[in-house]
């Protein structure tokens, strides 16, 4: 059986990048991660931005771990070839659990003016479309723009500067919705080889 053909879509929101990334990811490490994030240890402790009630549950990767771990390395690798002339360095790896019940709220991963990528992985096994927990992605504007439903294995590349939302999942699931977000700072242009 072979593997099914990558795609990539990009989208512009906000003169910012968005590529949304399926089948980049092979299936054996797809249900390999499925897996691990089941066995994670989650704390309410985050908030999607300052003066909101609620705590999201959150597992960190640890910082030592981000340089060396194959999973992350390949993201970075995916991150590098959509922003070919721009260099990265990693700022922080953590896993997102929601439930029913949850909230999320409208926020930036970064700065307006900055180039910051996170790379947002939707790492559940199985996920109908009536579960919801889409992430929407907003213009400047506060205007929805893009809702991308949390297919397993799916990738999401984007400027950390667009305006987004996580959806929990509905009262019908019956699962935990798990996101894996990778956030890399941009170094700016990467330098001519002499």
């Amino acid at each position: 059986m072979t593997s099914p053909e990558a795609k990539i879509r990009k989208s512009l929101i906000s003169n910012r990048e968005l590529f949304v990334c399926d089948n980049v990811v092979d299936m054996k490490v797809v249900t390999q991660i499925g897996m691990m994030v089941k066995t994670l240890h989650y704390l309410r402790k985050e908030k999607s931005r300052p003066g909101v009630p609620g705590l999201i549950a959150v597992s960190d990767i640890p910082t030592d771990r981000i340089a060396t771990d194959p999973f992350l390395l390949g993201l970075k690798q995916v991150v590098h070839r959509l922003f070919p002339n721009e260099q990265f360095s990693d700022q922080r790896a953590y896993v997102n659990c929601s439930i029913y019940g949850d909230s999320y709220y409208l926020h930036r991963d970064c700065a307006v003016h900055e180039q910051n990528v996170t790379a947002l992985y939707y790492a559940n096994l199985e996920w109908q479309p009536d579960w919801g927990g889409e992430t929407i992605y907003f213009n400047d504007e506060e205007d929805a723009e893009l809702a991308i439903t949390p297919r397993p294995g799916r990738l999401v590349v984007a400027r950390g500067a667009v305006l987004h939302r996580g959806s929990v999942p509905t009262r019908i699931c019956h699962e935990e919705r798990y996101t894996l977000a990778y956030k890399l700072n941009s170094l700016g242009a990467t330098k001519p080889v002499s």
